[in-house]
């Protein structure tokens, strides 16, 4: 799977170098991990989530292939840095990093866009924890993961491009491990995104 999205991006960016109408997107997230599940078996599932602190935050570039008139393909690379948060009888946070690949179609009508699509998320790193979790620094057993996305979203022209705020949220459908191949907590987070959508022109 990770193979096969990997060429379709590569595809992609190959098809945006030769096609006049492509743009290109830088993006910064920020949002919240509403919805994150915890494995049942796991000590944090008795504990009681911190919105507040189960931020996301992240940075990325994608590149958008028109297809036709309201329809396009869009794919690129995100960053982000993924926190869960627990405030009950202990009080603590993890944390990990991802590299995000998505594969999203596209949907153009007026100032609104629509996407949704397949993302494959590679954890960088260990998950760490914060002083109230031991500061423990966990080998993470996931080497990929796999998830769906969706958004919408409002542009309006500014300078020589377009201005994009647009909310979305990730789905991720594995859950995270930890290096005894046990199931921590599933990301899920719903992300405001600022982007500025600049055509390319060959």
């Amino acid at each position: 799977m990770k193979k096969i999205l990997t060429i379709l991006a590569a595809a992609i960016m190959s098809a945006a170098i030769a096609t006049a109408d492509t743009v290109f997107i830088p993006h910064v997230y920020g949002g919240f991990g509403l919805g994150t599940k915890v494995d049942g078996d796991h000590s944090l599932s008795e504990e009681k989530q911190n919105y507040k602190d189960s931020w996301i935050a992240g940075l990325g570039m994608e590149l958008n292939v028109p297809m036709g008139t309201y329809f396009g393909v869009q794919s690129g690379l995100n960053f982000f840095i993924n926190n869960y948060a627990v405030d009950e009888h202990i009080t603590g946070q993890l944390r990990y990093y991802s590299l995000d690949i998505p594969l999203l179609l596209t949907c153009s009508y007026g100032a609104f866009n629509l996407v949704a699509g397949p993302y494959a998320s590679i954890p960088i790193g260990k998950i760490r924890g914060s002083k109230d979790l031991d500061g423990d620094k966990i080998n993470s057993d996931t080497k990929i993961n796999f998830g769906v996305t969706a958004g919408l979203g409002f542009e309006r022209k500014m300078g020589a491009g377009r201005c994009l705020v647009e909310a979305r949220y990730l789905f991720d459908l594995l859950p995270m491990k930890d290096d005894d191949g046990n199931d921590i907590f599933t990301r899920r987070g719903l992300l405001l995104d600022f982007g500025y959508k600049v055509p390319l022109l060959f």
